[in-house]
This record gives C-alpha cells, structure tokens and sequence, in this order.
C-alpha cells in the first residue's frame, strides 16, 4: 500500500513584505520608535496609532488576499490624514526618503533660480522648497505662496513691488495708462492670491480694468482696444515720431501727458495722421521744437536764403 501523501500546503505570504511594498513610506516605523514623532508631526495619531498596531498585532491583519488588503485600505480611508491631507501631499508622503529629497532639491534649485530677485535665505528657501514639494505647488498657486511668504517679511512688501512677479503686471498697467492711486496694493494683493476689495485680482484683471479705463478716457480708440491693441501699442509711433523730431528719448515721452494724448484725438476728432502730429510738434511752442539742433538749422537756412535773395551773400 502507497504510502499516504501529505496534503500541499501554500506557504504564507510575508506579511510586512507585502505592507512594505504598499505603504513603503511606513516601512521605518514598523520597526519601532526612532521616526514615531516625525511620523505623527506628518501624517497624524490616528493613522501612526493604525500602524503601529499592524507592528505590535500582524496576526489580526490580512496582508495575503485582496479582501484583507481592502479591509485595511478602509481603516485607512477612514483616518483624519486621509480625509483632510490632498492628493498631491499624499503621493510626497508616499515616496521613499530618497524620492522625496530629490524632488525637493530640484524645487529648491527651481525656486533660487526664478525667485533669487526675493533674496530668500537658506532658511526660507528650504522651507518653501519643502512645502511646494509636498503641496504639489507649481505655477501661478507656488508663485502666490512664495510672495506670501515673502511679505511676512518686516521689509516684505517693498521687496514683493520690486519683484519680477509685480513687474509683469506693472506693465501691464503701464500699457493702457491704468494708475490708480492704490494700484501698489492691488498688485501685492494679486501676487499673494489674497482679495481685494472682494475680488480675486489676475494679469486678466488688470488687463480688463486697463481697457475699461482707456475706453473711458478715449473712446474713439474702443476699435483698436477691441482688436487687442494697448494705448501704448496705438501711441508707439506717434512716439517715435515725436522722439526723433524733438531730438529726446522715446521713454521721455509718456501718452498720460495731455500734451501727447491729443495724438489720440477725441470723441469727436479721430485720431491724427502722423503728418498732422509732425506739424503739431513742430509749430505748438510747448514741444519745444525751437530748441532742437534741426530747427536752429532750418532757421540758418532760411537766413542764409533770404539773404541770398537780397543779394546780402554771394
């Protein structure tokens, strides 16, 4: 008689092989101690108390079927950490150590390279490399969040103003001549993300608040600004028109002036031809035409022709 085979038995799955690979960023606290208090500071009492309880009791769990995983998963769903942290600081939270600090590293170097017009410290940069990291932060949300850390600062709003973040939209401003007396705080406010006046305000804001002012003040532009066209677009030639005729520098001469916004025309009057602005420039004494080298040199001339016609020089 053969003798009796003993029945196969499946060898049990590693339970903390399996739990590892899931969650490898709890894998140091199931070992005990040294990283608790670091891990609770991130991810909280009730999840660190679930898994210390998986170190202490494994037998209570299933990590070797799919309904085990499950079970756990819930437990997990349930906890504050899950329900209150976002997605993209879970999937940080979730890499190995050494993921984690190369994704903050290049933050870091990131961040010193298009925010070093801030002069960030170490301190700080590291601090926001960190958080940009976690939170997922990229774009206009991690510009909004440096410039806010930035004007904490004693000194901080005069070095937000002077920043590349409000420069851009200084320019925008500039171009449609939008200078409010409070246009500073509209533009600390735009690149904290904080309201004002119970308004978000973005580059599109100051853009639209440019052409409403500049249809106001010069309707007869309302097609051009349509199009898409600036105030300081329209005004660009009659600048340089005006630049060389009255030999001075182009940023010398601002289409906010009066003396220039007539160039525009009005409701009433379209706007001039370039012909019509040259002889505005040189025959409206406030220009100052007369003092420019080539009118001293029109006006010899024409001495020197009079002066040939009656005979006075040969």
């Amino acid at each position: 008689m053969a003798p009796k085979q003993k029945p196969e038995t499946k060898p049990k799955q590693d339970w903390k092989a399996t739990f590892i690979a899931k969650y490898p960023q709890f894998a140091k606290i199931l070992d005990g101690g040294a990283r608790e208090a670091e891990a609770r500071n991130v991810f909280g009492n009730d999840i660190i108390d679930l898994i210390l309880d998986v170190a202490n009791n494994p037998e209570q769990y299933d990590f070797t079927s799919q309904a085990g995983l499950e079970a756990f998963d819930a437990k997990v769903y349930a906890t504050k950490y899950y329900n209150e942290t976002s997605n993209a600081a879970k999937v940080f939270d979730a890499l190995t150590d050494g993921e984690r600090m190369d994704r903050v590293q290049n933050n870091r170097v990131k961040i010193a390279s298009e925010y070093g017009d801030l002069g960030l410290t170490k301190q700080e940069l590291d601090s926001i490399a960190a958080t940009v990291s976690r939170r997922g932060l990229a774009g206009i949300a991690a510009s909004q969040y440096i410039n806010t850390i930035v004007g904490s600062r004693g000194r901080g709003k005069q070095d937000l103003l002077e920043s590349a973040d409000a420069a851009a939209l200084k320019k925008i401003a500039d171009a449609y001549g939008y200078k409010p007396a409070d246009l500073d705080e509209q533009i600390l406010a735009a690149i904290q993300g904080k309201e004002y006046d119970g308004e978000l305000l973005t580059a599109d804001s100051f853009k639209k608040k440019g052409i409403t002012l500049a249809k106001a003040a010069h309707f007869q532009l309302s097609p051009q600004l349509d199009a898409g066209l600036t105030l300081q677009e329209i005004f660009s030639p009659y600048r340089d028109l005006a630049s060389r005729v009255l030999e001075v520098a182009p940023d010398s001469i601002d289409f906010n002036d009066p003396k220039y916004s007539i160039a525009f025309g009005t409701k009433d009057k379209p706007s001039m031809s370039l012909n019509e602005w040259m002889e505005t420039l040189k025959s409206d004494p406030k220009y100052g035409y007369d003092k420019t080298s080539q009118a001293k040199n029109d006006a010899r001339a024409m001495v020197m022709s009079m002066a040939k016609a009656f005979g006075k020089v040969q």
